[in-house]
């Protein structure tokens, strides 16, 4: 049943683009021979766009991200600080000092989030 609605809007869908389609055509047809190049660039510009910004506002809308959360960013700091200090120790600990603060922070707000 679903299957049958679905398809008579698609079908309709269909002829209604063939029946603009069609108009277009009658219209740029009906337009001076010089001028007729720069209707159907036009035409096809403006559909072109239309679609366009239709997929790129759906892309947007999935895309959008979240508040930013330190705690992925901090674990890393901490393991890379980690390494760091047996190289150069000083680096090393302002790096695991860095990386524990985002950790904390991220964790707060992980919690509150809930």
């Amino acid at each position: 049943m679903a299957s049958d609605s679905s398809n008579t809007g698609h079908q309709a869908r269909e002829q209604e683009i063939e029946r603009l389609a069609q108009e277009l055509g009658r219209l740029i047809q009906s337009a001076e021979p010089e001028k007729r190049d720069d209707l159907k660039e036009l035409a096809y510009t403006l559909i072109r766009e239309e679609i366009f910004e239709q997929d790129v506002k759906g892309v947007r809308e999935r895309t959008t991200a979240g508040p930013f959360n330190p705690l992925a960013s901090g674990i890393l700091v901490v393991v890379l600080g980690g390494g760091f200090f047996f190289i150069f120790p000083v680096v090393g600990l302002a790096l695991v000092f860095c990386g524990l603060i985002f950790v904390i922070t991220g964790a707060i707000i992980s919690w509150f989030k809930k």
